[in-house]
């Protein structure tokens, strides 16, 4: 929305379930986005409000290939994102800001 400021953009994908997004952390918004389909793209969108976030952990694991995991505790959900050490830490550090 044109109010919001852009916190963070990943330049890598995260994973949440199954499906690859890039993160956007706005300082309202967490969203994952995603272009979808072979031949009509689609739009694929996952979005938590700041507002309603409860809590937050990181954890890294692996000795070569580093992956770090953020669980979300949201106030009606849980979001767990995963992905390349480097990029979801630095994801962690900004959403960190908002707790």
């Amino acid at each position: 929305m044109p109010s919001e400021e852009v916190r963070f953009h990943s330049s890598f994908g995260v994973h949440y379930g199954k499906k690859t997004y890039h993160a956007v952390l706005t300082d309202r918004r967490i969203l994952l986005y995603a272009k979808r389909g072979a031949f009509f793209k689609n739009d694929d969108i996952v979005i938590q409000k700041i507002s309603d976030l409860q809590g937050i952990k990181y954890q890294e694991d692996g000795l070569i290939n580093r992956r770090g995991t953020i669980k979300i505790l949201g106030a009606r959900s849980e979001m767990d994102l995963w992905g390349s050490a480097t990029e979801v830490k630095a994801l962690y550090q900004q959403m960190m800001q908002f707790m």
